[in-house]
């Protein structure tokens, strides 16, 4: 199992202080969606930035769900032929 560090993410108007063990790699690929995502919302309170951040990404990993079971489903039906 990867050691965990500590390290600063700022969603919105804060930082948050954490522990992980993704690699720089992938912590910047993340916080760089989390900051796409709560960098376009505007006027709104730290509360809110939050919420609309997660039902963004509840949203597009239902989106990704979908689109990875069609591709299934389309392998599926040409192995079948």
């Amino acid at each position: 199992m990867a050691s965990l560090r500590e390290v600063s993410v700022k969603i919105g108007k804060h930082t948050y202080y954490l522990r992980t063990s993704l690699d720089d790699e992938s912590l910047q690929s993340i916080t760089g969606l989390t900051s796409e995502i709560a960098g376009g919302i505007k006027n709104a309170d730290q509360e809110n930035v939050l919420l609309l951040s997660c039902l963004q990404l509840a949203w597009l990993v239902q989106k990704l769900g979908r689109a990875l079971e069609q591709m299934l489903d389309d392998i599926s039906d040409k192995e079948e032929q």
